[in-house]
């Protein structure tokens, strides 16, 4: 680890059971990803993932800030006296006042510690805008496609869902129309036997008295 990083990891991060008037970091943060709308109806509840300071990004950070580390006594200088002063019982206001005295020996106003934290802003600016354009492109490598993928696979189950429910409804139909068929069949043999067995019956009647005719004609007849 070079020494910058090794400044830069000294003056921002505060370690662990430090005490005193320390000034306190929560160095973990909460972020909520959103989840795109698919094709559902619904919406899936936003992704949380939880941050903390990682050493990989510091070093990105740190490195950044190196290449375009201002000469002399800067801001970086500066917070460095306030982090030595927060070892020593004293108020917010005073460690400040107290680390700009010291500055001042070296020259430095106000202003241009301002002017100098500003430009270390603009440099983290910078390099967030990068980490935002590369965290773009890897979003869109990795889960873009797959959101593609889920949408059109909502939609091939909506589709379905469509085929299906007009499948159940036309089963139906089918189900109701076979029932009216097999009552029409049922009917109609029904009429058709019950005509037949009238003619049976009609026929035997009438064969019966034929025949019994022609006996008697041979009988009395003779």
């Amino acid at each position: 680890m070079n020494d910058f990083l090794k400044k830069v990891k000294s003056v921002f991060i505060v370690e662990e059971g430090a005490s005193g008037n320390t000034e306190s970091t929560d160095n973990k943060t909460t972020v909520e990803i959103p989840s795109k709308e698919t094709g559902a109806t619904t919406t899936s509840a936003p992704v949380q993932a939880e941050g903390s300071l990682n050493n990989k990004f510091l070093e990105v950070l740190a490195t950044a800030l190196e290449k375009n580390n201002q000469e002399g006594f800067d801001y970086f200088e500066f917070r460095q006296a306030l982090k030595n002063l927060s070892k020593m019982s004293m108020d917010e206001q005073t460690r400040y006042q107290s680390a700009y005295a010291m500055a001042q020996t070296m020259g430095i106003t106000s202003a241009k510690l301002v002017e100098s934290a500003q430009h270390y802003l603009n440099v983290l600016a910078t390099e967030k805008t990068r980490f935002s354009d590369a965290h773009a492109q890897q979003r869109a490598k990795l889960i873009g496609n797959k959101e593609e993928e889920i949408k059109n696979l909502d939609q091939m189950v909506q589709q379905k869902s469509a085929q299906i429910a007009q499948l159940t409804k036309e089963i139906e139909e089918h189900r109701k129309n076979s029932e009216l068929i097999r009552k029409e069949i049922n009917d109609s043999t029904v009429k058709i036997e019950t005509t037949k067995a009238d003619f049976e019956v009609t026929f035997t009647s009438v064969m019966e008295q034929l025949q019994n005719d022609v006996v008697k004609i041979q009988q009395y007849l003779k």
